[in-house]
């Protein structure tokens, strides 16, 4: 046999664990379209096309990934036949790391696929979020049957590669048992610039691309207007790797995009900051309203995944939240609120302290954790019990640590029910937690001071817990349409509540929600279902029919409600009061991605890939910021700003007005 096909014997092993790799990488990609037909199905122009090119983008990241595992038992493996002394337990312990990390990666590709069907982005450093709660995690998503779909995809790849790969290793082992010892030193000579070749294929192949500049990155794959297709091409092991290993990076560690000067200034003039208060942070200012309903209690409802696509009212047509939208209808609603981020710590924390969304950072998880201006502490010190209610374990997302040290004074979670009322790893169903609410606020109420109580609600969140056993009649057979409809009917049952007791018509009702869901179209990936959510206030013998139509944010729910009850107050906050105030832009976060809209525009600026500037009223997907470079600029400082300012504020503890 000539040298040259023994060379290629030995290579074709190789080559033949790499295809194998490629091939169910492949299926993964797949089974992302599959999962996400709906996504698909809005695309009508040149779909197919698109499609093969985002495979083949695919492609290139998948032998990326390929080539890293590998990288080091192609060294070896060479180096070891050309000295000839590849031995077959050095192929088996090759073999096994090969092994070990293919499997692993199959595993990663599992997760990402309820993870972008969720969140509409592949797989990234935000799930290490999740870490300080593990064992709540995955008692969650265990319990989820969706869950178990993929848990048995990846058993079944994994099976699949593991026979795939021992035959591959057993004609290996047969090759190098022939061919070794008949090679001589000239046939080695003759077999090295075939050796160089693969190795030099495989660090290109680490690479990703021929260009000196840069190796291939996340915003390699973007090469259309469709959201959908662009992330497609994406490896979430690579999209997993990449955010990890950029956050870090010290210089990541705080957002820091703008000189500090030039970020303060620009947050100072976006919220009126009052030159006198500087010693409380840039953007302090006095906040005074005629306080119509002061001395009313507040009840503030945090209602888990309620996106305004679920409302009737935002032409949902599946008769979901008949009750919202009654409260909507009836009261005053604030039609055009985003939220400040994708998750429910995100929710809670910009709601009740009205600071931003920091992008990929949990805001909520600080072993010192800061004191922040909000409705507790500004509350507490006008003389306002206050009370946390949430339908499972405290702990999670560090709520109780974070919420006590600012002024809750009292966390009731799981620990506070009967164990026979806990339905899954999110605790009590919602109308429970309504009602076990009951004696707690009347307890407060016969104190004879105003409460402030928070709730934050889990019906509508997986694993899907539809009790009917406390009065519910289910009328949808989707379970996540029943599940909706579940969430409004206890929203209307502790109404009913609340209504026969002598606090309910000295109180204001606000509702909320922590974020959205994806759900119909998406033009961008920054997903509008994910973020545009209700804002309600209903105060018994005060609200009438009110619709307000300018843009706000999660942040801006704490000083257009206190407005109410204060006549005047410092707003250490970056929200505003939307009954009185509008708001240049607003500035949200969808984890690797920041969005800053106006009236008009949308820019956003994502840390993988290029920034883009689009007319979202028309939902259009073209990228104008060549055409509009001012308007890109301007909007992107003022989202910088508005980061970079909350993040200087938390690290020089100026997030608070009234210091402990």
């Amino acid at each position: 046999m000539p040298v040259t096909l023994k060379a290629w014997g030995h290579l074709k092993s190789l080559l033949k664990i790499y295809l194998l790799g490629i091939g169910f990488f492949t299926f993964y990609r797949l089974l992302i379209v599959f999962t996400n037909l709906q996504q698909w199905s809005q695309i009508h122009e040149g779909k197919w096309w698109m499609l093969l090119r985002a495979m083949v983008m695919g492609w290139r990241f998948d032998t990326v990934i390929s080539c890293y595992i590998l990288a080091l038992p192609v060294v070896l493996v060479s180096v070891a036949f050309m000295a000839g002394i590849l031995k077959k337990w050095l192929l088996n312990f090759l073999y096994g790391l090969i092994a070990l990390l293919y499997v692993l990666s199959f595993f990663i590709c599992s997760v990402d696929v309820p993870f972008f069907k969720y969140f509409f982005n592949r797989l990234n450093d935000t799930i290490f979020n999740w870490m300080g709660s593990a064992g709540f995690g995955f008692r969650m998503v265990i319990e989820e049957p969706g869950f178990w779909i993929f848990f048995l995809v990846f058993l079944t790849v994994a099976a699949a590669y593991l026979f795939f790969l021992r035959k591959i290793l057993i004609e290996h082992k047969q090759y190098i048992s022939r061919q070794q010892e008949s090679l001589s030193r000239r046939s080695l000579l003759k077999i090295l610039p075939f050796t160089l070749l693969l190795w030099g294929m495989t660090f290109l192949g680490i690479r990703g691309r021929t260009a000196e500049k840069s190796p291939i990155i996340a915003g390699t794959a973007f090469f259309s207007n469709n959201p959908f297709i662009n992330q497609l091409g994406l490896n979430p092991v690579f999209s997993l790797m990449r955010s990890t290993l950029d956050g870090l990076q010290p210089e990541n560690s705080h957002f820091k995009k703008l000189s500090e000067a030039d970020a303060l200034k620009t947050s100072a003039r976006l919220f009126g900051g009052d030159p006198s208060l500087q010693s409380i942070s840039p953007i302090a200012r006095w906040q005074q309203s005629e306080a119509p309903l002061a001395g009313r209690n507040v009840v503030l409802v945090i209602m888990e995944s309620m996106t305004t696509a679920k409302m009737g009212r935002f032409q949902n047509p599946d008769h979901l939240t008949p009750f919202l939208d009654s409260l909507a209808a009836q009261n005053w609603s604030f039609d055009s609120i985003y939220s400040a981020g994708m998750h429910t710590y995100n929710g809670i924390y910009s709601t009740l302290f009205a600071h931003p969304a920091l992008m990929q950072r949990h805001t909520m998880d600080h072993v010192n954790v800061p004191v922040m201006a909000g409705f507790s502490n500004l509350l507490t010190k006008q003389g306002y019990q206050t009370i946390f209610f949430t339908t499972h374990d405290e702990l999670f997302d560090n709520m109780s640590g974070f919420l006590s040290a600012n002024d809750f004074k009292k966390i009731v979670g799981q620990k506070d029910y009967p164990a026979e009322e806990v339905k899954s790893t999110l605790g009590v169903p919602d109308e429970y937690m309504f009602h076990f609410s009951i004696s707690h606020l009347n307890h407060l109420s016969a104190e004879g001071k105003p409460f402030f109580a928070a709730f934050m609600t889990g019906s509508d969140h997986d694993p899907m817990v539809i009790p009917t056993e406390r009065g519910y009649v289910r009328r949808h057979e989707e379970d996540d349409k029943a599940v909706v409809a579940y969430a409004d009917w206890s929203l209307r049952r502790f109404i009913e509540y609340a209504s026969h007791e002598s606090w309910y018509a000295n109180t204001v009702f606000v509702f909320v929600a922590d974020h959205g869901k994806i759900m119909g179209n998406n033009a961008y990936d920054v997903v509008f279902s994910n973020h545009h959510i209700p804002f309600i206030i209903f105060a018994p013998g005060y609200t009438q029919s009110r619709t307000l139509t300018h843009l706000g944010t999660q942040s801006d729910v704490f000083p257009t409600v206190t407005s109410l009850l204060l006549p005047r107050f410092i707003n250490n906050t970056f929200g505003i009061n939307l009954l009185q105030q509008h708001h240049r832009y607003i500035v949200f976060s969808a984890d690797d991605k920041l969005a800053c809209m106006d009236d008009s525009l949308l820019y956003i600026y994502r840390t993988q890939a290029a920034s883009g500037l689009y007319h979202y009223r028309q939902n259009d997907p073209t990228d104008y910021s060549a055409q509009m470079p001012e308007a890109a600029q301007a909007m992107q400082h003022a989202a910088f700003s508005w980061l970079q300012t909350s993040d200087w504020m938390l690290a020089h503890c100026k997030t608070a007005v009234y210091r402990k």
